[in-house]
């Protein structure tokens, strides 16, 4: 049986790579009547480390700022949004921004299983060598830990 895709997740990290592989995680519906969801991972805000003295402004992580944060980002992905997909109205694009207390590749699968989507969409910023010892690669660990295809865009 060769499977249809109707349900199809892209991430970003506002990057310009990472914002080019919105345009590919709607050419996955070829046409068809479906749902992009555009996510972000938020990743909490680092704990101070208690061996050593920080300056922390108050309320610099309150409650009330994570929700700014958050209503901004839901508005940054809604700009993202191609023009020509809310002209065609043949899909329906949902916008995410989750905060989760797991690494973003981990949070990255546990929100399309989540989600029950058919594939999921990100960039690869194509670090390599010593930047890719140092930095990890997020879209490779979410191509090792997602139990469902995984389309890569590279940096070109």
């Amino acid at each position: 049986m060769i499977p249809t895709i109707r349900k199809v997740m892209v991430t970003t990290d506002f990057s310009d790579l990472g914002n080019g592989a919105i345009p590919h995680a709607y050419s996955l519906l070829g046409g068809r009547e479906g749902t992009v969801i555009l996510c972000h991972i938020l990743e909490p805000p680092a704990l101070p480390n208690p061996l050593y003295a920080h300056y922390s402004p108050g309320g610099a992580f309150s409650p009330e700022d994570r929700e700014k944060l958050r209503q901004g980002l839901l508005q940054a992905l809604e700009q993202l949004v191609p023009s020509e997909v809310r002209k065609s109205g043949r899909v329906v694009t949902e916008v995410r921004v989750v905060e989760i207390q797991a690494p973003v590749a981990e949070a990255i699968c546990q929100e399309a299983k989540l989600l029950g989507v058919d594939s999921i969409v990100i960039a690869s910023h194509g670090h390599s060598g010593v930047a890719r010892l140092f930095l990890g690669s997020v879209a490779e660990r979410v191509l090792r830990l997602a139990d469902r295809p995984v389309f890569v865009v590279r940096n070109g």
